[in-house]
């Protein structure tokens, strides 16, 4: 009986949570994290993971060794802000020029359709019914826009620049947005961490002036969202791996990426995400506590719900399989998870009422 609760509740689960979800829910965050690439604030702390796997380009997905990618999003008044985090096993740029086949190199875009409504995008006079902000993987020296070396990921002078077209159809003079986003990436071995922060325009937006202001963000606005990786291994893009699948609509008007309303969602929650986050099933238990997700060595549940008495803790993965069980012996328990592959994993806690239902990612 327990195996087919358990089952339910991986499908509930994997239907409902932000981290299988490109409609995106994001939760405001009181204090702005500082844009350094360490990711080391509370909001980032409290908010979930998302993964970036889909077949943007219609291709087989490469392999974890080669690729892996997930985002956690947050937001206030003035600013979305996102914490990217790849995976990629070659980073490549072979072109000094931002604009020169931008397309082509290790990049991420990050499409941002302010209103949601089902309208054409890509350049002319469609272009700013939404951004697709091509943002190099990268650094370069700020100081020399065309023609700048690839500098250091902590050097002063690096920045990694943000390209869309505008007004005129031709890449070639697609235009210079590094202004609409702040942003700093960390590299450990093959790993980056990317943190971002992004100013919101509307449709009115006039690339002539410089006096554009960004839309200020209110609870429960919805906006077109959607995120893809172009991984260059070999000095032309050889995979895009989104949060959507591509449609392949290539021949059409408007090949996805270009129709706004194809994007998924982000939802701008009012609600501060408090720490930890957690699924409950059945019934929502009193304080309950589990941390750090995504976890290391060591994962830790706490729990103060007097009305309910714990006698085992499981850890399932995804197929439903225990792999690791313990008994429950005081209101906090630490749980070695040391010896687990790198995943996705359901923690099981199962108390009188029912059973307290966790995912966390294994590092």
């Amino acid at each position: 009986m327990r195996g087919a609760v358990i089952a339910f509740t991986f499908l509930f689960i994997l239907s409902t949570s932000n981290v299988f979800s490109a409609n995106y829910k994001a939760y405001r965050t009181q204090t702005p994290p500082t844009i350094d690439g360490l990711a080391n604030e509370e909001c980032w702390q409290n908010a979930r993971w998302a993964f970036i796997n889909q077949p943007f380009d219609g291709k087989a997905l490469p392999d974890s060794a080669d690729f892996h990618g997930r985002y956690k999003v947050v937001w206030d008044a003035a600013r979305v802000y996102v914490l990217m985090e790849i995976t990629d096993d070659k980073l490549v740029d072979n072109r000094v020029n931002p604009k020169d086949n931008y397309w082509q190199d290790d990049i991420a875009e990050f499409f941002f359709d302010e209103d949601y409504i089902k309208q054409g995008h890509e350049c002319g006079t469609e272009a700013f019914n939404a951004f697709a902000y091509h943002i190099a993987g990268v650094p370069c020296d700020k100081n020399n826009y065309t023609n700048g070396s690839i500098v250091p990921f902590d050097a002063a002078n690096a920045v990694h620049h943000v390209i869309d077209l505008g007004a005129d159809c031709n890449t070639a003079n697609a235009l210079n947005l590094d202004d609409h986003v702040k942003m700093k990436i960390s590299k450990n071995g093959n790993k980056y961490s990317w943190e971002l922060e992004f100013k919101i325009f509307d449709k009115n937006y006039n690339q002539n002036i410089s006096t554009n202001i960004p839309v200020t963000l209110t609870p429960n606005k919805v906006m077109g969202f959607a995120i893809a990786y172009c991984d260059d291994d070999s000095g032309v893009r050889d995979n895009m791996i989104g949060t959507v699948a591509n449609h392949n609509d290539y021949s059409g008007k408007y090949p996805f990426f270009q129709f706004t309303n194809e994007y998924e969602t982000l939802t701008l929650n009012d609600s501060v995400l408090s720490v930890p986050t957690a699924i409950h099933s059945p019934s929502i238990l009193k304080g309950a506590m589990f941390w750090p997700n995504p976890a290391g060595n060591t994962i830790s549940f706490k729990i103060n719900d007097i009305d309910n008495h714990f006698n085992q803790i499981d850890i399932y993965n995804l197929a439903g399989m225990t792999v690791l069980s313990q008994n429950w012996v005081a209101s906090q328990t630490s749980i070695d998870v040391s010896l687990l592959r790198s995943g996705n994993y359901i923690l099981g806690a199962f108390y009188t009422d029912g059973q307290y239902l966790q995912h966390f990612i294994k590092e």
